[in-house]
């Protein structure tokens, strides 16, 4: 019998399990591609944030650099002797980042690792923001650049086969119905290079999930997190650990490391 978590709305309302709340979701009013409204709702909302990194992250820009620190830890002490050896062979890496917003966890982290860094982001102002930030010629020492910009929505995206040493996913996967977090998983599965990881970064709720109504996102805790990617996925979770160091006010925030099997 699979594990049902039980949630609550930002308002702490319960709102039932996670396999109703589902279930609600996709019978529910649909847009004119037959997506749930679900998505079109948190699209909506982002289209009216700004593209600066308060905006991105709710007022807490001053949190980014703590960030990337530790996500450039964690990648080191995952992937760092892989990632040595492979450009020791002469081997270019390449990174995707997943709801890349407008460039932010690109451009403070990944492309100081990888040679060339792919971004894809739904809203259109955050990934023309990217674009204008991070694209063109490069003017770094080490010559690393960002190369493709995908304006497309993470449910439908499907990266292409074989070209990633890594694929980071942070603060977008509460958009996904669980339906479309493990399809979604599994391309990026595809995506790999022999040897190539998925690392997530996500809110965890201390129980359950926490639907937010203003942005149409689910905060899932990391016992849900846990099923998805053992249970469904059939993954081995490598490494997780939690972010240190952010506003104790927000949500705890955990790192993972993921090896598609």
């Amino acid at each position: 019998m699979p594990p049902v978590f039980r949630g609550t709305d930002d308002k702490g309302n319960p709102i039932g399990t996670n396999v109703t709340f589902w279930k609600a979701v996709k019978a529910g009013a649909k847009d004119k591609a037959g997506k749930p409204l679900w998505y079109k709702k948190g699209i909506q909302y982002w289209d009216g944030v700004d593209a600066t990194d308060d905006g991105v992250l709710g007022g807490y820009g001053h949190v980014s650099s703590l960030d990337a620190r530790e996500n450039s830890e964690f990648l080191e002490d995952v992937m760092g002797e892989h990632l040595e050896e492979a450009r020791d062979d002469g081997q270019k890496l390449v990174s995707l980042d997943c709801g890349a917003g407008i460039g932010r966890v690109t451009g403070s982290f990944l492309i100081d690792h990888f040679d060339e860094c792919d971004l894809v982001e739904p809203v259109a102002h955050f990934i023309g923001k990217a674009e204008e930030t991070l694209g063109g010629e490069s003017k770094r020492p080490d010559g690393h650049r960002c190369v493709n910009f995908f304006a497309e929505p993470l449910e439908s995206f499907t990266p292409e086969p074989g070209r990633y040493d890594a694929v980071w996913i942070q603060w977008c996967v509460g958009h996904l119905t669980d339906e479309d977090f493990v399809a979604f998983f599994r391309r990026c599965a595809e995506g790999l290079k022999p040897g190539g990881m998925v690392f997530m970064k996500e809110n965890n709720a201390k129980d359950g999930f926490v639907l937010d109504t203003d942005d149409s996102s689910l905060t899932r805790s990391h016992k849900y997190f846990m099923h998805l990617f053992e249970d469904q996925l059939g993954w081995e979770v490598a490494k997780h650990r939690l972010q240190k160091d952010f506003p104790k006010e927000l949500f705890g925030v955990r790192m993972y490391a993921l090896r598609p099997k």
